[in-house]
């Protein structure tokens, strides 16, 4: 069998005894079920049917064939609607890349909620600070801080991720209190190495989502040489911090749980930090297309913006935690 097309128009003869019968369900002409029928038996070196001006009978050959052709489509079509059964019930694996930081201190402890809602979803979940691929890893969602922007696949902002500067009140009691950007250079600074290197703190002062000044210069840049470094694991220096090794800059969703418990104070509470040029104070949850987007996809799509999208950051008083 070259065309597997043909078997449909000759499945739809055999059925209705006509050609035009079969033309008119399949909605086309009689002479292209004529012309498919033709091609079908010389393709199969065998007659299939009995033609005469008024009749039309199937052969021998022909209604074994028909059997047989009959009992494949049937399958096909119990395939097709299986697939559609599961494409709408959100049951399956949902494989999720997320950044370390937001994943660990943010996303996971909500992820009891969305496993007793959806007792049929599995969660994959990758904490990964690469930009992991659609297609060649197998992945369903990102959870990023950099949109990568591609026609290719449906880019959303997540929520506000502001970024400030953070210590232990043993560090702080032991060692000060900076009251301006300036004295960080007095103080141990847990640095951040990012695979281009070790990052710089770019401070600006305000709240704003897009912390520029009006030209476009940081404010104040801190290059951290401190006696701690870390990288791959980025929220390793939040863990660090809390243990008093120093301050370090990290995100407010991530230690707005410190923060409330004591075990962290705000340093510089007027500023906000982004690590390098190319960062954001945002996060973006992406997925591969808009149309035909699977039940089980969309149920985690539709939880986490759910749960990020109502909360604003950005705007959030941190004076009763500041140092």
């Amino acid at each position: 069998m070259r065309d597997l097309r043909l078997l449909l128009p000759f499945a739809q003869v055999a059925r209705s005894g006509s050609f035009v019968a079969a033309a008119a369900a399949l909605e086309v002409t009689p002479a292209a079920i004529s012309k498919s029928i033709s091609r079908l038996e010389r393709d199969l070196r065998v007659r299939l049917f009995n033609r005469t001006t008024r009749s039309l009978e199937p052969t021998e050959e022909g209604r074994i064939f028909h059997e047989q052709v009959t009992a494949m489509l049937g399958s096909l079509d119990a395939a097709a609607a299986a697939l559609t059964r599961r494409s709408r019930k959100a049951q399956g694996t949902v494989r999720v890349s997320v950044t370390a930081t937001f994943g660990r201190h943010c996303l996971v402890p909500l992820l009891p909620e969305f496993i007793g809602r959806h007792r049929g979803i599995e969660l994959d979940l990758s904490l990964d600070e690469s930009l992991r691929s659609f297609a060649d890893q197998g992945v369903d969602v990102r959870i990023h801080h950099e949109s990568t922007r591609a026609t290719s696949h449906v880019s959303r902002v997540l929520c506000d991720y502001p970024i400030v500067l953070v210590a232990s009140p043993d560090y702080l009691r032991a060692h000060g209190t900076p009251r301006a950007p300036a004295e960080l250079a007095r103080h141990r600074c847990i640095g951040i190495r990012l695979p281009s290197g070790r990052a710089s703190w770019h401070l600006f002062r305000g709240r704003s989502r897009t912390p520029r000044t009006t030209s476009g210069a940081a404010e104040f840049v801190h290059r951290p040489d401190g006696a701690l470094t870390v990288a791959t694991q980025l929220d390793a220096s939040l863990l660090a911090c809390i243990a008093g090794a120093g301050i370090t800059p990290c995100s407010v969703p991530a230690i707005l749980p410190h923060l409330e418990s004591g075990q962290l104070r705000v340093v510089l509470p007027d500023y906000r930090l982004r690590g390098s040029e190319r960062s954001t104070s945002r996060v973006y949850i992406e997925y591969p297309h808009r149309e035909h987007l699977t039940a089980r996809v969309r149920a985690f799509v539709d939880f986490a913006t759910a749960a990020f999208g109502n909360r604003d950051y950005a705007a959030l008083d941190l004076s009763p935690f500041a140092a």
